[in-house]
């Protein structure tokens, strides 16, 4: 994109995955001790379910049922084998289904080690809801398949032509993922705001893996230039 190099990819990498590390750590306090954003925990709960309706709770049920991790993966499995066989390579497909995979299993991973409880069951707009809270499988894995898809689109091209509107839909189906999960009483706002950071992480890898293969291909392809432009002198 532009011309950044691989160094520089890496090191926004580095920086992402420190920034998300050091948010998720601070998250982990927070919920601990019941302070900082920790504090709008039951206020936004409140809020929301004091302001529901049935309209509402249906299209935030139909969302988050479509945003569930199997829709979610299977969106990027079929992606990811079509990018493949039309374009006729592995790496970035297999980055735009590998990051989901990874940020499903470290999300999982973190929930069972934390052992949240979830809102009351009286919050709980459908009720079902299952398992550890902290954080929300449904954003986290949503946020990070979409905001791969959007490097790896944008990774090979010379202009940025749409990528801010790319980013902008992308944050709004985030947004409004995450909202149904608040909305209908399934996750806390720190649930929210983990997920996030858990994804940060795992663009990051995704990034620093992409430079890496950037750059064995950018050095193959200055091998093969170079004896042609030694040839032609």
């Amino acid at each position: 994109m532009l011309h950044v190099t691989a160094s520089t990819r890496r090191a926004a990498a580095a920086v992402l995955a420190t920034v998300g590390v050091v948010v998720f750590g601070w998250l982990l306090e927070s919920v601990a001790g019941d302070w900082g954003l920790a504090d709008l925990d039951w206020p936004v709960l409140k809020g929301l379910a004091a302001h529901r309706g049935p309209a509402a709770t249906a299209w935030a049920q139909a969302l988050h049922a479509g945003s569930g991790p199997v829709a979610t993966l299977a969106v990027a499995g079929i992606v990811a084998a079509v990018w493949a066989v039309v374009g006729r390579e592995l790496r970035r497909p297999a980055l735009l289904l590998g990051a989901p995979l990874v940020d499903l299993a470290l999300v999982t991973a973190v929930r069972y080690w934390v052992e949240r409880e979830r809102p009351p069951a009286w919050f709980d707009a459908v009720g079902g809801t299952g398992g550890p809270a902290f954080p929300s499988v449904h954003t986290s894995v949503v946020l990070t398949l979409l905001f791969v898809a959007l490097y790896l689109a944008y990774s090979r091209r010379e202009s940025p032509r749409g990528l801010v509107v790319g980013v902008l839909v992308a944050g709004v189906l985030v947004m409004a993922v995450a909202a149904s999960d608040l909305y209908l009483g399934r996750h806390w706002l720190t649930d929210i705001v983990a997920s996030g950071a858990l994804s940060a992480i795992v663009l990051a890898g995704a990034v620093w893996i992409d430079s890496h293969s950037r750059l064995g291909s950018d050095t193959a392809a200055a091998d093969v230039a170079h004896p042609r432009a030694s040839a032609d002198t």
